[in-house]
C-alpha cells in the first residue's frame, strides 16, 4: 500500500487590532489568561482535515506567528472586523511562496477580494468541501473557490483538535449544538450562512464531545441555544451529571420559562447572553428583531436573576431610528432593570447581511470594510449621528455605566436576594490560583482611593459572609467589573488619540449632510 505524501498544515484566528470591551481581555489578564474563546472554527477544522496533515493552530490573540518555519498550506479564518490583518498574514505567507486559503463568514461574501491575497477561499460550510480543497492542493490543481451547495446536516461533528490549541490560555471551550436561526434580524449573518431552519446534532455526538473537553468551562456558541425548548429539557438532563459550568446565547423569551431557567443553574448555567438590541421600539421594528417585545424585558430579567443565572445583555446603537439619546436610554434601562453586565455596541455591518446591501444600494458606506477599519466604527454613514458624537457619547456612557457607584448600587440588588449560592461546578483552580485571585480583588477594591468601590467591596463582602453568594462567584464578579473598569481607564486614557482617529474618518451624519 502506498503512504501518502505527508503535508504541514497552519490554522490561524486573526488578532483584532482594536480590542472591543466585550472581549474582556483585562478580565482575562486578572484571571491569569489570555483571552475568552478560541474560534470553535479552527480546531473543527483541524478535526476534519486527513492524517496526512501535520497541523498547527496558531491563536494570534493567544501566541505569536511562528516564522522560522514555513508550512506548505496555511488557512486562514476570516471577520470583518480582522480582515486587514488577515490579509496582512495572507500576503506574508504567499509572498514567501506558501499556499493561503480562507474561510469563514467575510471571505465567503467577499470572494472576489479574498482571492487578492490567497490562492482559494472556501465559501460557507467546511465539512463537505474542505477535503476536497486538500485533495487539489495536493495533486496541484486547486480552484479559486470552494462553495458548498447545500448545508450539512449537522448531526455528527467529529471531535475537535483541542489538543492543538493553548487551551490553558483561554478562559472557555467553545461547543456547538445546533445551527441555524428561524429569525431574520437585518444586521445579523447566522441565518444567511447557516440558513433559517434549524439543524441538531445528535445529543449523544454533543455529550462525547463535552466529556472529551480538555476544559469544563464551556461556551455554547449556537445563537440561540434554547429556541428548540423539547430538545434543550432533554439536553439539560444529559448535562446535568457532568459538571460543567456553561454560558450560551439565547432570546429574551428564555425568561419566561421559569421551569427551564431551574433546570439550566441546576445543569450549570452562569450566564446567558441575550441580544435586547435596543430599547427603541422603532429600532426593533427596523431591524426585524420581531421576537423581542420591550415590555417583557424586566420581568424576564427578574426571572433568569431569581434563577441564578446572570444576564449579560448586548445593546446596539446606530440604528436609523436611533439619536445620541440612545446611549443614556440603555444606561437607564440597565440601572432600572439592575443589569451589572451591560454591554453596548456600535452597529457594525459584515458582507452578506441585509443592512450591508440596504446600506450600499443607499450609498452609505463609504469605503471597502478592509480599508475603513476604524475600531469600533464600520466606514458607514449612521443617519442622525456622526462617528465623533457617537465615540464621545459611548465613552461617556461607559464611564457612567461602569463607576462604581453605578456597578455597586446594582450588586447590592442582585447579590442581596441570595439568589447566586449555587456555586461553579468544573475542574477545582487549585489553591495557588485561589490566594492570587483574593490578593488582587483585595489589592483592587480594599485599599482604592475611589470610595465607591471600596463600599462595594465591603458590601458585597457582607453578602459573602452571609453566604448570599457563593464564593467563586462573588471573586469572579468583583475580577469582571474591575476588568471593565480598567477597559474605561485604557479608553480614557487614549481617548484623544482614539478621537482624532475616529475624526479623521468621519463623514458626519447622513440625515444632516444629504438633505
Amino acid at each position: 500500500m502506498k503512504t501518502k505524501k505527508k503535508y504541514t498544515l497552519l490554522l490561524i484566528n486573526p488578532r483584532q487590532e482594536k480590542k472591543h470591551f466585550a472581549q474582556q481581555v483585562e478580565f482575562c489578564n486578572l484571571m491569569g489568561k489570555k483571552s475568552l474563546l478560541t474560534p470553535l472554527a479552527l480546531p473543527t477544522v483541524a478535526a476534519l482535515t486527513p492524517d496526512n496533515y501535520e497541523i498547527a493552530i496558531i491563536d494570534e490573540e493567544i501566541q505569536e506567528i511562528p516564522l522560522d518555519t514555513l508550512p506548505d498550506i496555511v488557512g486562514i479564518t476570516t471577520l470583518a472586523h480582522t480582515i486587514k490583518r488577515v490579509y496582512e498574514i495572507a500576503d506574508m505567507f504567499r509572498a514567501r511562496g506558501v499556499t493561503v486559503v480562507l474561510g469563514g463568514s467575510y471571505a465567503s461574501y467577499m470572494p472576489e477580494e479574498g482571492l487578492e491575497h490567497a490562492d482559494s477561499i472556501v465559501i460557507g460550510e467546511a465539512e463537505d468541501i474542505w477535503a476536497a480543497c486538500l485533495r487539489d492542493f495536493e495533486s496541484g490543481r486547486m480552484k479559486e473557490t470552494y462553495r458548498a451547495k447545500k448545508f450539512t446536516p449537522f448531526r455528527k461533528s467529529p471531535l475537535p483538535r483541542w489538543d492543538l490549541v493553548e487551551t490553558s490560555s483561554i478562559v472557555s471551550l467553545g461547543v456547538q449544538v445546533s445551527r441555524g436561526c428561524p429569525y431574520k434580524c437585518e444586521f445579523c449573518l447566522v441565518n444567511k450562512l447557516q440558513g433559517n431552519a434549524m439543524r441538531y446534532r445528535d445529543m449523544d455526538d454533543v455529550i462525547e464531545e463535552i466529556k472529551a473537553l480538555p476544559k469544563k468551562n464551556i461556551f455554547f456558541v449556537d445563537d440561540n441555544l434554547t429556541v428548540n425548548k423539547q430538545y434543550m429539557r432533554r439536553f439539560l438532563e444529559r448535562i446535568k451529571p457532568l459538571n460543567i459550568s456553561w454560558t450560551c446565547q439565547a432570546s429574551i423569551d428564555v425568561g419566561n420559562d421559569e421551569e427551564m431557567l431551574k433546570d439550566m443553574a441546576e445543569a450549570g448555567c452562569m450566564y446567558i447572553l441575550v441580544g435586547f438590541e435596543s430599547v427603541n421600539e422603532q429600532c426593533l421594528t427596523e431591524t426585524h428583531k420581531k421576537q423581542n417585545r420591550i415590555e417583557n424585558y424586566e420581568g424576564a430579567i427578574a426571572r433568569i436573576h431569581r434563577a441564578g443565572i446572570q444576564i449579560i445583555g448586548a445593546f446596539i446603537v446606530g440604528f436609523d431610528h436611533d439619536t445620541l439619546d440612545e446611549f443614556d436610554n440603555i444606561y437607564e434601562f440597565s440601572v432600572k432593570a439592575n443589569l451589572p453586565l451591560a454591554m453596548i455596541n456600535i452597529l457594525g455591518v459584515a458582507p452578506g447581511t441585509d443592512i450591508y446591501e440596504r446600506l450600499k444600494k443607499e450609498k452609505r458606506i463609504y469605503a471597502d470594510l478592509k480599508d475603513g477599519s476604524i475600531g469600533m466604527f464600520s466606514p458607514i454613514r449612521y443617519m442622525n449621528m456622526s462617528h465623533t458624537e457617537m465615540f464621545d457619547r459611548y465613552l461617556a456612557t461607559l464611564e457612567k455605566m461602569y463607576s462604581f457607584k453605578t456597578v455597586g448600587e446594582k450588586a447590592r440588588k442582585l447579590f442581596g436576594q441570595g439568589r447566586f449560592t449555587i456555586a461553579f461546578t468544573g475542574e477545582d483552580p487549585g489553591a495557588w490560583f485561589k490566594f492570587a485571585v483574593t490578593l488582587k480583588v483585595l489589592g483592587s477594591y480594599r485599599f482604592s482611593p475611589d470610595r465607591y468601590k471600596r463600599q462595594m467591596f465591603v458590601d458585597m463582602f457582607r453578602l459573602f459572609r452571609k453566604k448570599k453568594i457563593a464564593p467563586d462567584k462573588f471573586f469572579v464578579f468583583m475580577l469582571t467589573m474591575e476588568g471593565f473598569s480598567r477597559y474605561v481607564r485604557r479608553m480614557k486614557k487614549n481617548a484623544a488619540i482614539l478621537r482624532a482617529e475616529v475624526a479623521a474618518n468621519d463623514r458626519g451624519a447622513w440625515e444632516k449632510t444629504s438633505k
